[in-house]
């Protein structure tokens, strides 16, 4: 492996890592600069669910503002991410558990998703981007959490 696919590889996964540390503080319009203008995210419930498409940057970031903005808190815990470098372009699998808090007449319920993305990223001007997102949500759990702070 060269050096430059050593530091695509980094740019890549600092996207990723990026991604999870924007949703946590809430910032959908930074994570939407993490997408091409054109990007496109897929949302599916299972590995066989029907798959929902946003395209563009814009209807994206409404698309995540709409989802974290109104969580009491959001964390994110990323995991194992495999990259194949083909050029400008590349190909990853990341996995990541994301907690949502919300209220629910006055209860704080979490619900912990674990997530599979599929992406595909590109290269321009220097500058990874991811071009498409799979969000495969592969379990979810609601449950009522005891302590929020």
């Amino acid at each position: 492996m060269t050096l430059e696919q050593l530091n695509d590889e980094k740019q890549i996964r600092d996207i990723v890592n990026e991604f999870a540390n924007l949703a946590d503080v809430k910032d959908a319009k930074a994570q939407g600069e993490l997408f091409l203008p054109d990007g496109k995210i897929e949302f599916q419930m299972g590995i066989d669910g029907q798959i929902h498409n946003i395209i563009g940057r814009e209807p994206i970031v409404q698309a995540f503002a709409a989802t974290i903005n109104p969580c009491k808190a959001v964390y994110h815990i990323n995991g194992q991410h495999v990259i194949h470098l083909n050029g400008n372009k590349a190909t990853g699998i990341a996995y990541c558990q994301a907690t949502l808090v919300r209220d629910n007449n006055g209860k704080d319920m979490a619900v912990v998703n674990s997530v599979r993305y599929t992406d595909q990223y590109e290269k321009h001007n220097g500058k990874w981007y991811i071009a498409v997102r799979r969000t495969t949500f592969m379990i979810t759990d609601s449950h009522e959490i005891s302590n929020m702070r």
